[in-house]
């Protein structure tokens, strides 16, 4: 319970950090928005790999990333109740570097220097682990989580297509490469023990599969 509190805490907090930031520090803080901006290749801004999903150009911006983020991270914490903040820092590596190396990609060869910035990378991240899990798992519960997804983020899926200049497709990519990634990594190892197998420990107990010594009380 203490550590499903966390979670939930943790969660919470990073959306009040990115409301507090978006309000009070950009630009306030931090200057010229491309400066924490993911900048592909640039060995110059590195600080900005990991900070570029901070910053948000908008309000419709932080608020859409926001909603979405909130919904995926109750859909997340429904099946791994104990594991968001273990996810959303391995995410937010994860995809971030892969960004940096990919952010180029389809861009014209005469214009390469893009700067990505906002959550919806980590949109992507959670919304890639889930729907992954559901294949995995094809349980009941993880199967109605697959469809919930796919029936309310119907365009999901289209925020991967380079359909508008100024939406991070490859940042959306990023994120789903890695909620893929780390659902095959970490997904089955997070799940928790399920009814049928306490069931089966209280049961057995736990010295199951071990043969007694019939010699040992003599």
């Amino acid at each position: 319970m203490l550590a499903r509190r966390q979670s939930i805490l943790a969660m919470l907090l990073m959306l009040l950090s990115l409301m507090l930031l978006f309000q009070y520090g950009t630009p306030n803080w931090f200057g010229a928005t491309v400066r924490w901006a993911i900048l592909p290749l640039n060995t110059h801004n590195l600080f900005g790999v990991f900070l570029g999903a901070f910053v948000h150009g908008s309000w419709d911006h932080l608020w859409g990333n926001v909603i979405a983020l909130s919904i995926f991270s109750g859909l997340f914490m429904i099946q791994f109740p104990t594991q968001w903040l273990r996810f959303w820092f391995l995410q937010h590596m994860m995809a971030s570097v892969i960004l940096w190396f990919i952010g180029n990609i389809g861009m014209d060869a005469h214009h390469t220097e893009t700067a990505h910035i906002g959550a919806s990378i980590w949109v992507y991240a959670f919304g890639g682990f889930i729907l992954t899990m559901g294949v995995i798992q094809r349980t009941k519960q993880s199967m109605a989580i697959f469809f919930l997804v796919l029936l309310m983020f119907g365009g999901f899926f289209w925020g991967l297509l380079p359909v508008d200049p100024k939406v991070s497709w490859q940042g959306h990519l990023s994120g789903l490469i890695t909620g893929v990634s780390l659902a095959f990594w970490k997904g089955i190892k997070w799940l928790p023990p399920t009814q049928e197998l306490i069931d089966d420990a209280e049961v057995f107990g736990d010295d199951e599969g071990e043969i007694e010594d019939p010699y040992q009380n003599l």
